[in-house]
């Protein structure tokens, strides 16, 4: 019994650490609509790769979300204007099915105008239509650079819920200006993006689980049923560990190495990719049917977190394995995990790149998610599978 309660408060320990270092990553500042834009460093952005061509304005366009929060922000930028006095019209139109095509009846387009009134602030108006041209909501606010910083920049956030949209739901927009439809981000094609504003920190409720999950399994081990307190150990535990990572530093960390990685990985073998390390792995990557751009963000489910953290709940409890062994295979499990999640989104980008963004769909549910099942049950058959059909048959031998 001493030794089952050495072995929790080891646990204990390594929960209480994580989520002593689970808060909120504080690699971005959230988004504010003050007219001030320090809050943008770091974003996803799109800009024109060339200086201001003759008769244009719109130059980059930053987008973004802040967690626990439905709404879509978005900051644009301007070329120096002649006149910083001058104002600026465009629209920004969505995709909102997805499907390629602006004209169906979920569609709808913002229509903005943003004018540098004030010295040091421009007033922002927004109009939202459907693709009728219906005005379905409006918005304004001081939200822009002002004349006398150039009349350069704004910003604004629309409600998800008056686009008729959902967290992680996919759609396409891109920018026109109005009346000049050659004043166009990207000036190509569109961009494709999954907004997901939505996690949990509720540190309370992850301390809860965990007691009521270590007060199950403390009944299991006293009273033996073994395979009870298998199941419950690994998957409690497992579900347990994924809570407290969400959100967390740690995730922040893995999901900048992976994009990163694919940033580089993209590059050797000539496909065009932006990365922004402080966006968590947010990585820009560009396909060659229809010039688009797609946002490639690594969350939770793409970090290969939520997999290593059942093969810990899974190796941590198993029976037949000594210490030793556990962390040996946990070290290797964990490394080949990464680099099979790694391998697996390299094939989701060269599917992007060479299909196009209809192959989205396809190369994450079928061709990555095929590879990916095909090499872990590889690996458990490695880890799992092999060694313990050895120890049964070697206590058969010398039993």
């Amino acid at each position: 019994m001493k030794t089952f309660f050495a072995y929790c408060a080891g646990l204990l320990l390594f929960l209480w650490l994580i989520v002593a270092l689970s808060g909120s990553y504080q690699g971005l500042q959230p988004l504010k609509l003050n007219g001030h834009f320090d809050d943008w460093q770091g974003r996803t952005f799109y800009a024109k790769e060339q200086s201001a061509p003759v008769g244009q304005q719109l130059a980059t366009v930053f987008w973004g979300t802040n967690y626990n929060e439905q709404k879509l922000y978005f900051m644009v930028e301007r070329f120096t204007p002649t006149d910083p006095y001058s104002q600026l019209t465009y629209r920004i139109y969505f995709d909102i099915n997805n499907n390629g095509s602006y004209e169906d009846g979920v569609d709808k387009y913002v229509e903005a105008v943003y004018t540098p009134i004030e010295r040091d602030s421009g007033k922002v108006e927004l109009s939202l239509h459907s693709v009728t041209g219906k005005l379905l909501a409006s918005y304004q606010g001081m939200w822009g650079d002002g004349y006398g910083e150039g009349g350069i920049r704004h910003e604004f956030a629309i409600p998800m819920a008056n686009l008729g949209i959902v967290s992680s739901q996919t759609i396409n927009f891109y920018l026109s200006g109005v009346g000049n439809a050659a004043d166009r981000l990207p000036r190509k094609g569109d961009i494709t993006w999954s907004p997901f504003p939505v996690t949990t920190h509720a540190r309370v409720g992850i301390i809860t689980l965990f007691l009521l999950w270590f007060a199950v399994l403390a009944y299991f081990r006293y009273h033996r049923n073994w395979i009870f307190y298998y199941i419950w150990g690994s998957v409690g535990f497992s579900f347990v560990l994924i809570l407290t990572l969400r959100g967390s530093p740690v995730e922040a960390w893995v999901e900048q190495q992976i994009g990163a990685i694919l940033h580089t990985l993209s590059g050797y073998i000539g496909i065009p990719t932006r990365f922004f390390p402080k966006e968590a792995g947010s990585l820009l990557v560009l396909n060659d049917v229809n010039h688009s751009w797609t946002t490639i963000a690594i969350d939770l489910e793409r970090s290969s977190l939520l997999e290593i953290s059942i093969l810990l709940g899974l190796l941590l409890f198993y029976p037949a394995y000594r210490p030793v062994r556990k962390l040996t295979f946990l070290s290797v499990g964990a490394f080949v995990t990464f680099w099979i999640n790694i391998l697996s989104l390299m094939v989701v980008i060269i599917t992007i790149h060479l299909g196009g963004r209809s192959m989205i769909f396809v190369a994450h549910t079928l061709f990555a998610r095929l590879l990916f099942f095909v090499l872990v049950t590889a690996l458990y058959w490695q880890l799992f599978t092999k060694p313990s059909l050895k120890i049964v048959r070697t206590n058969v031998n010398n039993g």
